[in-house]
C-alpha cells in the first residue's frame, strides 16, 4: 500500500456569496433609517397614550382604594393632589393627616385639570356638589386622547375617553 499524505483542508469562499458589498450594506442601512424616521413619531404618540392611560388608571385605583378605606374604617378619607395638581402626584389620607398611600408624579409631559381634593365619607359617598371630572391629557398634543375620571355621588369613579381631541371642553 502506498503512503497516504494528508493535505490540510482549506475552504476558501471567494465567490459571489462571500458576504455583503459596501453598496448593499449602505442600501440596507438607508432603508432602515427611512423606516425608523417614519415609525418614531407613531411610537412617541403610542408611548404618550400609554402614559395617559396609566396615569388615569392609577388615579382611579387610588380613588377606589380611598372609598374602600372610608367604608372599612368608617371615617372620612381624602385624596389630595400634591401641590394642587394631580400630575405632581397625590396622597390618600385620613382627615387627621395620616397618609395611607402616596402616588408618584405623572410623566412630565402630562397635564391635568380639576385639582380639588376628593373626600369620601364614611359611607363611601362623596358630599355634594358633584366634582368635575379629573382630566389627564398630553398638553398640546391632539393625537393622544385624554382620559377623564368622573365620580358620581355614590363615589364610584369611572374612566371616560375624550374622543373629540379637545381637552379644554371636557370629555365628550
Amino acid at each position: 500500500m502506498g503512503k497516504m499524505t494528508s493535505r490540510p483542508l482549506i475552504v476558501c469562499r471567494c465567490g459571489p456569496c462571500a458576504g455583503f458589498t459596501l453598496t448593499e450594506l449602505l442600501v440596507t442601512v438607508s432603508i432602515i433609517a427611512v423606516l425608523l424616521t417614519l415609525a418614531v413619531p407613531s411610537f412617541t404618540n403610542l408611548i404618550l397614550a400609554q402614559n395617559v392611560r396609566t396615569g388615569a388608571s392609577d388615579l382611579q385605583t387610588s380613588l377606589i382604594f380611598a372609598r374602600s378605606e372610608a367604608i372599612k374604617r368608617a371615617v372620612d378619607v381624602n385624596v389630595v393632589p400634591a401641590s394642587g395638581d394631580w400630575r405632581n402626584g397625590w396622597t390618600v389620607e385620613l382627615t387627621d393627616g395620616t397618609v395611607l398611600r402616596r402616588e408618584a408624579p405623572l410623566n412630565g409631559l402630562l397635564a391635568s385639570m380639576t385639582a380639588s381634593t376628593v373626600t369620601y365619607q364614611s359611607n363611601g359617598h362623596i358630599p355634594p356638589p358633584i366634582i368635575a371630572p379629573i382630566k389627564v391629557y398630553v398638553s398640546g398634543n391632539t393625537h393622544v386622547d385624554a382620559r377623564c375620571l368622573a365620580i358620581d355621588l355614590s363615589g364610584r369613579p369611572s374612566l371616560v375617553i375624550d374622543s373629540d381631541g379637545n381637552p379644554s371642553n371636557g370629555c365628550s
